[in-house]
């Protein structure tokens, strides 16, 4: 009976140590480079979304100048028939009807007519102002389509890509739609690279002190343990979910800055002594900028990001341009000083969102390519 016992426990024994043995996991190996060895031939179809999104922007800024009547029907060419897959078809559904039923048709009727923003709640066309394209109520949609696409559309799909079954060439995709090159750059600067970077990764390159610390240097660093993990087989699945979530957070803190620092330069423009045309439409360039960074999170389910409905509505509302109402941008040219503290509410709310620190805000006001000249 006693060795029967002494049998069984040695049994048990190493029975325990094979299972410790077997749940023993080797720690990801994650290089310190990326391998982008296939990223061109990987990537074609988001270099076409690209360029596609490109060309919409450009046509549509033809109407910044006065002379220029914008068409419907070259609206929708470039933005649902411009290539296959095309640019509506990764963008988000309720943020695409916005563009077809709302912000194409004010734009046609807009283009060409000349436009006053003191005119206010009366006017009764918008047009251009200072060089920039307004909408009846001091409102640049044009940056609503190209800005709110920046997250209705490119993070859209990185979100769908990230969703499905992800092999390398997946992460390269991502890359390229997030707006980045396998070589990461940090910088658009055509000068020192050759693979600029562009939409969200240049607006996080901005953010990016280029001390190892910003928010695009994490998010490289994010994407070469993705695709290590990758790499590494579906043992590794932790590892690609943990980076996946870090690469989505990382993205709206960044494009959130940017919010920031455009506000941050709103404000002196909209108060200064003696405003013009050019310094307001500055302004208003600048806030719109950033109500088409954040309406078109909203498009994006709430599981793939930190702001809720509800924090986007309160900081379009004080924006003046609410989500399922007409704007009334106009009033923070119209009645400046009083009306720019709701910018300076918009600052802290994100601050409050994002645990923002005041050393942070304070560099979110410096586009750091242009200040270290990279």
């Amino acid at each position: 009976m006693y060795l029967l016992n002494l049998r069984n426990a040695c049994i048990f024994a190493i029975a325990v140590l094979f299972v410790s043995c077997k749940e023993e996991k080797t720690p990801l190996i994650i290089p310190t480079t990326y391998d982008g060895a296939n990223f061109d031939a990987n990537v074609s179809d988001e270099s076409s979304l690209r360029t596609q999104l490109s060309a919409l922007s450009s046509y549509m800024k033809r109407a910044e100048n006065v002379l220029n009547k914008l068409e419907a029907d070259s609206l929708t060419k470039y933005y649902a028939n411009n290539g296959t897959p095309s640019l509506k078809s990764i963008t988000a559904t309720s943020y695409s009807n916005n563009i077809e039923n709302s912000y194409f048709p004010t734009m046609v009727t807009c283009s060409q007519n000349v436009y006053d923003v003191a005119l206010g709640a009366v006017a009764l066309n918008g047009g251009v102002y200072g060089a920039r394209l307004l909408d009846k109520r001091g409102k640049e949609t044009l940056q609503e389509v190209e800005k709110g696409l920046y997250e209705a559309a490119l993070y859209n799909h990185l979100v769908t890509l990230s969703q499905g079954t992800i092999t390398t060439a997946t992460v390269d995709k991502m890359i390229r739609i997030y707006g980045a090159h396998a070589n990461f750059p940090n910088t658009n600067t055509v000068a020192n690279t050759s693979t600029p970077d562009a939409f969200i990764a240049l607006y996080t390159a901005r953010r990016d002190k280029n001390d190892g610390t910003g928010f695009y240097t994490k998010i490289r660093d994010q994407f070469i343990k993705l695709q290590a993990a990758v790499k590494a087989g579906s043992e590794y699945n932790d590892e690609r979910n943990e980076a996946i979530a870090s690469i989505k957070l990382l993205i709206e803190k960044s494009i959130m800055a940017t919010v920031i620092n455009y506000s941050y330069a709103a404000i002196p423009k909209f108060t200064s002594g003696t405003p013009t045309a050019s310094s307001n439409a500055s302004a208003i360039h600048d806030i719109s900028e950033s109500i088409g960074f954040i309406h078109g999170f909203k498009a994006i389910p709430a599981a793939h990001r930190k702001i809720s409905d509800a924090q986007i509505d309160e900081l379009l509302g004080l924006f003046y341009a609410p989500s399922n109402a007409d704007a009334s941008v106009y009033k923070f040219v119209t009645n400046p000083v009083t009306e720019t503290t709701r910018i300076s509410d918009v600052i802290t709310k994100i601050q409050s969102i994002y645990g923002f620190t005041n050393a942070e805000l304070i560099d979110f006001k410096t586009n750091w390519i242009s200040a270290q000249g990279r």
